[in-house]
C-alpha cells in the first residue's frame, strides 16, 4: 500500500513538472543614463554676481545706518566703492547706477547717511528712539558723518575684505555736494591713523570721486583735509561738475586747480596724472547729475576705477586684515 502511494506521488510530480512551462530568464534592465555633469568652469572664470543685500550698521552714538551692498564676482580683485547721495537725497537715487557698476565687477555699497533715507533714528541707551531732524544739524554735527557713519560702513567692507570678497586697500568714495566734503574729510582721517609694525589701521582710501563739491555747506568744509600732503600730492581724485551751474562749476574748478597746480610740479609726463576733471553739459547738481544717464558719469567712474585705479592695484594687493579681536 505504501509502495502504491509513493508511486502515485512520483507520478503526480512528474506530470506537474512536464506540464509547467519553463520560466524565461528576463534580460537585465538597461541602466538609466547618468545625468550629464556640468562643464567645468574655465580657470579664472568670474563667479555669479550676488544679489543686492540690504545692510545696516549701528554707530557708536546709536544711529542705525542703512545701505545696500552690491557684491562683486571678482573676489579679491574687486575695487570697493562707497556711494554717498547728496543732501536730502536717498541711496535709492543711485540704485540703477550701482547695479551697472556691480556688473562691471565693482563691489558697491550705497549709503543713507544719518538723517537721510532710512537712516533717521537714534537708538538711545534706554531703548528710546529719537528722530534725526536735518534742519537742526549744525556745522559741528557734520563730523559725525565722517567719524561715525563712514567708519561704520568701512567696518562692513573690512569684513568683506577678510572673506576674500574685495580689496579694501583700493577703497574709493563717491560723494555728492555735502557728502563730497565728507568724503574728503574721511580720506584725511583714514590717512591719519598711525602706522603700526604688525597692524595696518588705515591708508585704504585710494580714490575720491567728487560730484559738485561745494566750497562750504552749512559751515561744513574740507579746508584742513585739502592741506594734507597725501590729498595734495598722492590720492587719485576725479571731480565732476556741470558747466551750466555757475556756482557748482566755480567751486569744483577751485578744488581741482588748487590740487592740479601742486601736482603739475612733480609730474614727469601726462601719464602720471592722478587728478581728473569732467565737465558736464547742463546745470544739474550733485546726486541729480550723478544719476542722470544723459550726463554719462558712469563712463567717468568706470575709467577712474576700472582703468586708472586698476593699474595702481599691483601696488596694493589684497591682504587679510583680520585681527585677534575679530
Amino acid at each position: 500500500m505504501r509502495l502504491l502511494k509513493l508511486s502515485l506521488v512520483v507520478a503526480l510530480c512528474a506530470f506537474t513538472a512536464w506540464h509547467t512551462p519553463a520560466v524565461q530568464a528576463q534580460p537585465p534592465a538597461a541602466p538609466k543614463p547618468a545625468a550629464p555633469k556640468p562643464a567645468p568652469k574655465p580657470a579664472g572664470a568670474r563667479k555669479e554676481i550676488p544679489p543686492p543685500e540690504a545692510i545696516s550698521r549701528t554707530t557708536k552714538d546709536g544711529v542705525i545706518i542703512h545701505g545696500t551692498y552690491y557684491g562683486s564676482a571678482d573676489g579679491k580683485m574687486a575695487i570697493p566703492v562707497i556711494m554717498l547721495p547728496g543732501w536730502e537725497r536717498s541711496q535709492n537715487d543711485l540704485t540703477g547706477l550701482a547695479k551697472i557698476m556691480q556688473r562691471e565687477g565693482l563691489a558697491v555699497v550705497t549709503v543713507d547717511l544719518r538723517g537721510h533715507g532710512a537712516s533717521k533714528t537714534i537708538q538711545g541707551a534706554g531703548g528710546q528712539v529719537t528722530e534725526i531732524d536735518l534742519e537742526r544739524i549744525r556745522a559741528n554735527d557734520f563730523e559725525t558723518f565722517v567719524a561715525q557713519d563712514l567708519e561704520a560702513i568701512k567696518s562692513f567692507l573690512m569684513e568683506e575684505n577678510n572673506k576674500g570678497n574685495l580689496n579694501i586697500e583700493m577703497l574709493t568714495i563717491v560723494g555728492c555736494d555735502f557728502s563730497a566734503i565728507a568724503a574728503l574729510n574721511f580720506a584725511a582721517r583714514d590717512w591719519s591713523w598711525p602706522t603700526l609694525p604688525t597692524l595696518k589701521q588705515g591708508q585704504d582710501v585710494k580714490g575720491l570721486i567728487l560730484v559738485s563739491p561745494p566750497k562750504t555747506f552749512k559751515g561744513f568744509n574740507a579746508n584742513q583735509a585739502l592741506k594734507m600732503p597725501v590729498i595734495q600730492n598722492e590720492l587719485s581724485i576725479m571731480i565732476i561738475a556741470s558747466e551750466g551751474n555757475r556756482s557748482d562749476f566755480s567751486d569744483a574748478k577751485r578744488v581741482f586747480n588748487s590740487l592740479d597746480k601742486i601736482r603739475q610740479k612733480r609730474m614727469d609726463d601726462s601719464s602720471d596724472r592722478t587728478i581728473f576733471f569732467a565737465a558736464k553739459p547742463g546745470d544739474l547738481s550733485g546726486t541729480a547729475l550723478l544719476a542722470d544717464p544723459r550726463s554719462n558719469c558712469l563712463k567717468d567712474i568706470l575709467f577712474f576705477t576700472k582703468t586708472h585705479l586698476a593699474e595702481l592695484q599691483a601696488n596694493d594687493p589684497w591682504h587679510d586684515r583680520s585681527t585677534p579681536l575679530d
